[in-house]
């Protein structure tokens, strides 16, 4: 009996957690400099994916953290993102940098936004009124109880 209370914890610790998820991005390297000279391949050092989550009215901003991607053929990386119990958009933009150092500016960002089905149950009900109507001849005697509700870590 006392690994089956175990096996069921494990259960419920990990039952209201989001799925994990994926994304991939593609992308299509550049083949002149911003002066129009010509960027062969092999002078390209990494594209640099710079990515952030926006949550509701105050969106984060992308960077300054990067996943680098090296290879003069580089054009796809798939991410792995930290599951949320909550929607969000995330949003995604690139930067080549060359054999000397120089690094582009920032492409254009896409977004992507995930709609996330949460296995947690519902939260409890607040702001609980309690009225007593008593009639003549009617005594209340107030009493409190303390709840233990398990909230504390």
């Amino acid at each position: 009996m006392k690994y089956l209370l175990v096996f069921v914890l494990t259960l419920v610790s990990f039952g209201a957690v989001a799925a994990p998820a994926t994304s991939t991005l593609s992308w299509t390297a550049p083949t002149t400099r911003v002066d129009g000279t010509p960027l062969q391949a092999t002078q390209i050092e990494e594209f640099r994916i710079y990515h952030g989550i926006d949550i509701g009215e105050n969106p984060l901003a992308i960077g300054p953290e990067y996943t680098a991607v090296t290879g003069e053929n580089a054009a796809e990386i798939t991410i792995e993102l930290v599951p949320r119990a909550d929607p969000y958009v995330i949003s995604f933009a690139i930067t080549t940098v060359d054999r000397d150092g120089l690094e582009s500016a920032q492409s254009d960002t896409v977004s992507k936004t995930f709609q996330v089905d949460s296995t947690a149950a519902p939260g409890a009900p607040t702001s609980l009124e309690f009225t007593i109507v008593c009639g003549e001849g009617c005594t209340v005697t107030e009493v409190t109880v303390a709840q233990n509700r398990g909230d504390a870590d």
